[in-house]
């Protein structure tokens, strides 16, 4: 059966291919450093934690249509998990190495459409969520859109979903989250 859910994947997935059909491949990517600011909200489930997040990526390669990144993020994660009617409080300060891939292309003029996935090891200041361990891994998906302004700089706009878990067997309450990122790339 054909949810409301499937169908708007299947928009968005059939869209991004189609303007990526009628477009070239180039990157917006201006070979300095991209600021994100990002807020992820929970899903609905027992998992009541948003994530605030600050991302700070150096360029480091690139050809006509993919560039990648690598760099830090802070994060405060605020919020609790439901277990069984008991809600145990989740917040925490969380920083890590992360990394950053673009699949780009540019469809007109300055206006640029792709694909953007990131991942972060983070480390917080105690367990989280509620449960947890005192690390976990967060994985971003999700189409971009950007406008490079001049060689020397560009703005995006990133609709994500997100993952967060420890990846381990046990103490591994993971959970997930849908969010818009921000970015504003620079080369100094």
């Amino acid at each position: 059966m054909i949810t409301l859910n499937k169908l708007s994947k299947a928009c968005v997935v059939s869209s991004l291919l189609f303007m990526g059909s009628l477009a070239y491949a180039e990157t917006s990517c201006v070979e300095g450093w991209d600021f994100q600011a990002e807020y992820l909200k929970h899903k609905k489930s027992n998992k009541h934690v948003d994530n605030y997040n600050l991302h700070v990526y150096k360029h480091f390669w690139n050809n006509d249509y993919l560039s990648f990144y690598y760099g830090g993020t802070a994060t405060i994660a605020n919020g609790y998990m439901n277990n069984k009617g008991i809600k145990d409080n989740s917040d925490a300060f969380g920083i890590g190495p992360s990394i950053l891939g673009r699949l780009e292309f540019n469809p007109f003029g300055n206006f640029y459409t792709g694909l953007e996935l990131g991942g972060t090891m983070r480390f917080f200041t105690k367990s989280h969520p509620a449960g947890g361990r005192a690390y976990d891994f967060l994985w971003r998906v999700g189409p971009r859109f950007s406008y490079k302004l001049n060689n020397d700089s560009a703005i995006g706009l990133s609709f994500l979903y997100a993952h967060a878990s420890n990846g381990m067997s046990s103490h591994n309450p993971g959970y997930e989250m849908l969010g818009v990122n921000l970015d504003l790339e620079y080369k100094f």
